[in-house]
């Protein structure tokens, strides 16, 4: 009844309206009652919480490394074909803007059309014809490359440098035909749209976007022409020549290639040199690239990366190599290691093979660190790892130390690491063999364990082209090589 009398109270006084407040005794019991229900509700909130930071972390992450060289467009946990490349399409040279991936594509009567596919399905967006048919031409013939590249500023336009040059077989040797005529053209990357077409000089045969400009580089009788251009309007701000030796071929990705190192630096490999050129028309240095004499007395080629996360061109042979900057020229031992992917997370960081893999400070050419692997093939740099393929392993590094973390054993032959930024894909053994076919292999880019794979058909390797993963496939019945992209 003392409880009936003490609500008779609250309900008859004159007190303000709310409740009644509770016994020092009952506000205690509620009080412990309400921190153990608030426990598990607290710790669930903080794991959602928790969850989302990572998960934001990780779209933070991925968004940044796509605009990395190399770097795959991540791929589905089945991964399947997306789509075949046509007979005839000339994947050196192609741009991606946003969806859309342009392409030049040879016809039997050596026309060049230039392309814009879905990457996602490969369907055909439009056609542009560039180059009409050569009737004069042999059968062997092949037109030069329509190198083409996405505007940086300037979202969804692809510039492209179109000309009528190319090789054929003429008295039982390749032989060059030099182009008359090269025209550069601003297509919209959608629709083909051309919304500006004017004529470059005819020795143009390479072209890099800077900003409002376009660099253009070609090798003629002996000479490497480089110059700077208005996109639009062709004036020209600066024009330098470069010597070139024996060395004139026509300017294609396999016999040259050139590229912004930074906002001011473009490396022109010319063939027998390398030259740097600032972009207001300084030339700042050459260094050569002679064949070196290896211990088989044979020759062995040079090689040459022009790498954006050393603003350096990586020049090496059989047992030395040469890290070239805008302002520095390091000598290092060893050959260069290929390098697929380069996320800038290990600044400085240049790899050559001693023959112990090597890792040096491209600035002042001090060794970091020394691992016991032989027969390193490419790596891949990433959120501060070494990722080394071989012809057994891949091995991983801690980028600063040198300690190892992980291996992954898979005998393929091939040992490029490549990545989405998720896993690290591999070519790997089926079987336990150590000869194709393959599978394609997705290892968590932590531990190395295995997140899946999936068998390839036999002869098969993996390329990458503007964030897409390319299957190449020979048939030895045809003699026909493929492309397919997967996804």
């Amino acid at each position: 009844m003392a409880g009936a009398r003490r609500v008779e109270v609250a309900l008859e006084d004159g007190s303000p309206d709310g409740p009644v407040p509770p016994s020092p005794g009952r506000s205690t019991a509620l009080g412990r009652r309400w921190w153990w229900l608030a426990v598990p509700v607290v710790a669930v909130l903080a794991l959602v919480v928790g969850q989302a930071v990572t998960d934001y972390r990780e779209r933070v992450a991925l968004a940044a490394l796509g605009d990395v060289r190399g770097v795959l467009v991540p791929l589905d946990d089945e991964v399947e074909v997306a789509w075949e490349v046509d007979e005839g399409t000339r994947l050196a040279g192609a741009a991606r803007a946003g969806s859309v991936l342009v392409t030049s594509r040879e016809t039997a009567d050596h026309a060049v059309v230039l392309e814009g596919r879905d990457v996602a399905t490969g369907a055909r967006l439009w056609a542009l014809d560039a180059v009409g048919p050569r009737a004069r031409w042999t059968p062997e013939a092949r037109p030069g490359p329509v190198p083409c590249a996405a505007r940086p500023d300037h979202r969804g336009q692809v510039v492209c440098l179109v000309t009528d040059g190319g090789v054929d077989v003429l008295d039982g040797a390749w032989t060059t035909v030099p182009p008359t005529t090269a025209r550069l053209l601003v297509l919209d990357a959608d629709d083909g749209t051309v919304q500006f077409e004017r004529e470059t000089p005819a020795t143009a045969q390479w072209l890099t976007p800077s900003g409002d400009d376009v660099l253009l580089v070609g090798t003629v009788d002996g000479t490497t022409h480089v110059r700077s251009q208005s996109v639009l309007y062709g004036t020209e701000r600066w024009h330098v020549t470069v010597g070139a030796g024996a060395d004139d071929r026509p300017f294609t990705p396999d016999a040259a290639t050139s590229a912004l190192l930074d906002a001011r630096t473009l490396a022109v490999d010319h063939g027998t040199a390398v030259t740097l050129v600032s972009t207001d028309g300084e030339v700042l240095r050459t260094v050569g690239t002679q064949t070196e004499t290896g211990l088989t007395g044979q020759g062995t080629p040079t090689t040459v990366e022009l790498s954006t996360a050393l603003a350096a061109a990586v020049i090496g042979g059989e047992s030395s190599s040469a890290v070239v900057s805008a302002t520095a020229e390091v000598r290092l031992d060893g050959s260069p290691l290929p390098v697929v992917v380069d996320d800038g997370s290990v600044p400085g960081l240049v790899l050559t093979r001693t023959p112990q893999l090597q890792a040096w400070d491209a600035g002042d050419g001090t060794p970091r660190w020394q691992a016991t692997v032989f027969d390193a093939q490419n790596a891949t740099i990433l959120q501060g790892r070494v990722h080394v393929g071989t012809s057994a392993w891949l091995v991983t590094y801690d980028g600063a130390t040198g300690a190892e973390l992980w291996r992954w054993a898979g005998p393929t032959g091939v040992g490029t690491p490549l990545t989405d930024g998720r896993h690290l894909y591999v070519l790997g053994s089926r079987g336990g063999r150590h000869s194709g076919p393959y599978d394609l292999v997705a290892l968590h880019v932590a531990d190395g364990t295995e997140a899946w794979r999936t068998p390839l058909p036999a002869r098969t390797w993996l390329s990458t082209l503007d964030g897409l993963l390319l299957m190449q496939t020979f048939d030895e019945a045809t003699l026909v090589e493929t492309y397919r992209v997967l996804r």
